[in-house]
């Protein structure tokens, strides 16, 4: 995986179409295989796919169990993966430092329907449109996934995987507008097609505002734990995480 991030970095001004080919070229079929032996080995995740998830979600993660959508690229898959572990860590140290900011976003003990909000909209148990997305969710939700992109990196490096690092920053900056757009306006954002997600969003030159991350303290860098994660909370707060 030496190569992922020449590949990445291979030619910035090249055309969208180019750009997006090197993207999903940066994770090869080796370099897949070799990353979930590791967290198998270590975290016993479960990988599975199925022809497709509902309102075109890309991936369903819930606990160990992480099921792809087939069509999903392999480098987006490694994204999703490794994202979700570095929620993991962050939810877990927020916990443990009693920061009960990022809560009302991945807490979904009694409020299923304001979440996930897209699987039950316009029914009698959902609601008829996205919760506001105000200034102050924006800002947290951009602390919360690059923080949780922080959490990842370090697995990375603990596990010597430090060459996929480079995946998870080529992805934050858009996966984080793309939460954005779809927390704001519901499931008519979500990309039919994780080729139409790498094209609109990964690949589509798009910034944060640096004024909308800050640090309350629940990541640290130097005091990375791996073996942080507290499983049994991730299941008490019934977490289920959707890529959209």
């Amino acid at each position: 995986m030496d190569h992922i991030s020449n590949v990445i970095n291979a030619d910035t001004k090249a055309d969208l179409d180019s750009r997006v080919e090197q993207l999903i070229a940066a994770m090869t079929p080796d370099g897949y295989r070799g990353l979930t032996r590791k967290l198998e080995d270590h975290f016993g995740l479960r990988f599975a796919e199925v022809p497709s998830h509902p309102f075109n979600i890309k991936a369903m993660i819930k606990g160990k169990d992480i099921v792809f959508s087939e069509s999903v690229s392999l480098t987006s898959r490694a994204f999703m993966m490794l994202h979700s572990l570095g929620h993991y860590y962050f939810i877990c140290e927020a916990k443990r430092k009693n920061v009960e900011r990022y809560s009302y976003i991945y807490d979904l003990r009694g409020v299923q329907a304001a979440l996930h909000y897209y699987e039950t909209e316009g029914q009698a148990n959902g609601l008829e449109a996205p919760p506001e997305m105000t200034e102050q969710k924006r800002k947290d939700r951009v602390s919360f996934e690059i923080g949780a992109n922080n959490f990842a990196i370090d697995l990375m490096r603990t596990l010597g995987l430090e060459n996929v690092g480079p995946i998870v920053r080529a992805y934050e900056v858009g996966d984080i507008n793309y939460i954005v757009d779809v927390s704001g306006r519901g499931k008519s954002a979500i990309t039919k097609t994780d080729r139409e997600y790498l094209e609109k969003y990964i690949c589509g030159d798009l910034s944060v505002d640096p004024d909308d991350m800050y640090d309350d303290g629940v990541y640290s860098s130097g005091s990375f734990d791996v073996d942080a994660i507290d499983w049994r909370y991730l299941e008490d707060i019934k977490l289920e995480i959707h890529f959209f």
